[in-house]
């Protein structure tokens, strides 16, 4: 009698409980594909950050660079701008701090450019630029600017 017990316990699945089973697998499978998925579609926007930075930085720098009668490159990582027609006679000056790239001015004020940089290096013949960048993940960016001759 009690083998008789232990084999009716040993039948097996039943076709109901296999199909309960598939079904919490597929479930499970799905929500671990949505998972990675997510995870990177937020990686690419994390790099597309980083690249969105880096692109207004160069605008932002151009900008200044336009609109300046004189640069000066000081070392392989400060660059000086002198402002063209600038009432306030302003100067500003672009360099590395901690972890950033920043513009500070002769009359005050500092303000972030480009964040997270690990590595910036300028590297001047004549008034042809060459500035390169380093980001913390690695990212290597080069980037060449033409700066004004200055007052004749």
């Amino acid at each position: 009698m009690h083998m008789r017990r232990a084999r009716l316990n040993e039948s097996g699945f039943t076709l109901l409980e296999s199909l309960f089973q598939l079904t919490v697998f597929g479930l499970f499978a799905s929500i671990s594909l949505l998972i990675l998925i997510w995870v990177h579609d937020i990686q690419q926007i994390k790099k597309m950050k980083n690249e969105v930075n880096w692109e207004f930085f160069v605008y932002d720098l151009h900008q200044y660079n336009m609109n300046s009668i004189s640069g000066k490159l000081y070392n392989s990582s400060t660059l000086q701008l002198e402002m063209l027609n600038d009432p306030k006679d302003r100067l500003f000056v672009f360099d590395k701090s901690e972890l950033h790239l920043r513009k500070r001015s002769n009359k005050g004020g500092n303000e972030i450019l480009l964040p997270f940089v690990d590595k910036w290096h300028l590297e001047g013949v004549g008034n042809d630029l060459k500035m390169k960048v380093v980001m913390q993940d690695g990212t290597e960016r080069e980037r060449s600017l033409v700066l004004p001759l200055g007052p004749k």
